[in-house]
């Protein structure tokens, strides 16, 4: 296994550039083909602490005509998922023609009123995406045991056909490749389902606590921003309440007499 391995977007683009030209086909989860005569490179993203990550690597593979799985979860520390942002940037995900999928704690949905909890985190992700959400894949899977979705979903990321046999399967966890790098891979022409979490690929960090910090920065001044804009919008209501009351009250008045 290579030794050193750069993070960045130059560095992602160039892991697509070189599986297509070694003739990889390249899938998301929706429309995955098992390999035959040509390797398969599989392309998931897991959107673990930033969506606003994860719409610069959708715009690298839509240049390169390239669709990936972006993995979200409904209910996230980090980034609130129905904020007008994440919703933009969901948008523009699938505005590039990439899928949008599940992304779940298994916790979350097994207790009684787990299949009801599910049923409205796959509507709610439907809604946003504006698509059937059909994939999904668990968050930190050794964290917790399987959960079976098959009443709910088509394609789990950590099933065997995609993680087995003629598939391999590859994570950026934690900025360290464990059994191989992306390269390796290609160097042997092998198929692989390849994990990314694009938070880690975005700019220049020497490790995982660089890149949260980021992350978690980023979060921190848009929310700052957004609560200046509603302090501000707040305050030309206040400066104006005399003329507003005024016009609500004839609006009121209107109504009655119609």
């Amino acid at each position: 296994m290579s030794s050193t391995f750069e993070f960045s977007c130059a560095a992602y683009q160039g892991i697509l550039e070189r599986a297509r030209s070694l003739n990889y086909q390249i899938y998301n989860f929706r429309n995955f083909v098992p390999p035959t005569e040509r390797p398969v490179l599989l392309l998931r993203h897991d959107l673990d602490h930033s969506i606003r990550a994860a719409v610069v690597l959708a715009e690298i593979e839509a240049k390169l005509d390239i669709q990936a799985t972006y993995f979200v979860q409904v209910a996230c520390d980090f980034y609130n998922l129905l904020s007008s942002e994440s919703r933009a940037h969901i948008a523009r995900i699938t505005e590039l023609g990439h899928e949008i999928g599940l992304h779940y704690e298994a916790p979350h949905y097994l207790d009684p009123q787990g299949s009801r909890r599910l049923a409205n985190s796959l509507a709610m992700l439907e809604d946003l995406a504006g698509h059937a959400i059909t994939s999904a894949s668990q968050h930190i899977p050794i964290d917790s045991g399987r959960l079976d979705l098959s009443e709910h979903i088509e394609q789990e990321a950590y099933e065997a056909r995609f993680t087995q046999g003629a598939m391999t399967y590859i994570s950026d966890s934690l900025m360290r490749w464990r059994q191989a790098t992306p390269h390796d891979l290609l160097d042997t022409h092998r198929s692989f389902q390849l994990l990314t979490h694009p938070m880690k690929w975005v700019a220049d960090f020497a490790d995982m606590d660089e890149a949260l910090a980021f992350a978690l920065e980023q979060e921190k001044q848009f929310l700052a921003r957004r609560g200046e804009e509603v302090s501000s919008y707040y305050r030309d209501l206040l400066s104006r309440r005399a003329e507003l009351d005024a016009r609500f009250k004839a609006s009121r008045r209107q109504e009655g007499e119609s």
